[in-house]
Order: C-alpha cells, then structure tokens, then sequence
C-alpha cells in the first residue's frame, strides 16, 4: 500500500513538473501558467483523498472456491429507498491444509434470499465463537428460470461470466490444526 501511494504522489509530481517546464517556455501569460500548477496540484490531492477513501470498500470479484469465514454483513433491500441491499463477507483463502492464509479481504454480493438465509445461519455460529470454512459452489438453477418476483427484487445474482449460475454457499465448522508430535523425552535416573 505505501508504494501504491509513493507512486501515485511521483507520478503527480512528474506531472506538475513537465507542467512547469512546458510553462517556462510557453508566450501565455504569466497568470495561465500559475493557475495551470495550481490546477494540478489541486488534482493530486483530489486523486489522494479518493484513492483513501476507496482502500476499504468491498470488492466485487469473485470469492474463491473455499476460504476461511472471519464475518457476514446482510443488507437487506430496502424497496421504497430503492437500495438493492447486499451480503458481505469477511474472508482469507484457506490453503490445503485447511488454514486461513493472506490478509483478510471483504467481499460483496448482491441479496439474494438463499444465500442471506445461509449468511444468517453461519453467522450465528461466528457469534458463538466457532470457525468456520466455506465452499463456494454453483446453483443447478440457471439465471432464466428464476421467479418474476424474485428477479423483479433484485435477487438474481447470476452473470454471464459464471454461465448464468447463482453462488451458493456451504459453511461448515473448520477443523482443528494438527499439532506437531511432541519430541519423545528423556527420563531422569
């Protein structure tokens, strides 16, 4: 993240700076030029403020096929408001021996009600303190056969990417790391 950001503020900097040197040289009036810098400058910490402000938002790109549940947040829609709602998740990729590795990443689904009612199961586990893995599969029901009301809410959370096929999801406790076998010891005589 902090090369993200020195390059950013490099990348202005260079900006600003051939701007002032096509200035030097250029028969515009002395007050064009300024407000030029100035307008650059003013552009940078636009873009600064903006590039903070989108570091914690959710993502949209597909979740991986299994991963480490850390927690859920169900927005329902809100229909006079006319918010579609949404389901996030709070998730680390699970290597294959079934640990939690990375930094966590939030995700975000569009509401549907199966996954929202699995969202509110699993959470209820997470509250009292169990892990929890889930398996990302995909849903038999193609996005076309879906009902009129549940299409007409929002609910359909199928794209073409996926070949029209809604994510589901699987939560199940998850297991408990092996321990390393303890060296044998040595008796005292």
């Amino acid at each position: 993240m902090t090369a993200g950001l020195i390059l950013l503020l490099a990348a202005y900097a260079a900006i600003v700076a051939l701007l002032l040197n096509l200035n030097l040289r250029s028969p515009w009036r002395r007050n064009v030029k300024l407000g030029a810098v100035i307008l650059a400058l003013g552009f940078y910490f636009i873009a600064f403020e903006g590039h903070k402000q989108l570091l914690g938002w959710a993502t949209p790109a597909p979740m991986p096929e299994q991963f480490r549940l850390h927690w859920i947040r169900v927005d329902e829609p809100d229909k006079p408001k006319g918010a579609p709602g949404g389901i996030f998740f709070w998730i680390s990729e699970i290597d294959k021996a079934g640990l939690a590795t990375g930094e966590p990443r939030a995700h975000r689904l569009p509401w549907d009600l199966a996954t929202a009612q699995a969202a509110e199961e699993a959470l209820t586990v997470l509250t009292k303190g169990e892990p929890l893995n889930g398996y990302l599969t995909r849903d038999a029901v193609a996005a076309e056969e879906t009902p009129a009301e549940e299409a007409a809410d929002g609910a359909n959370t199928s794209s073409p990417a996926d070949g029209g096929l809604r994510p589901q999801f699987e939560f199940r406790r998850a297991p408990l790391p092996e321990l390393p076998a303890k060296p044998p010891t040595e008796q005292k005589k």
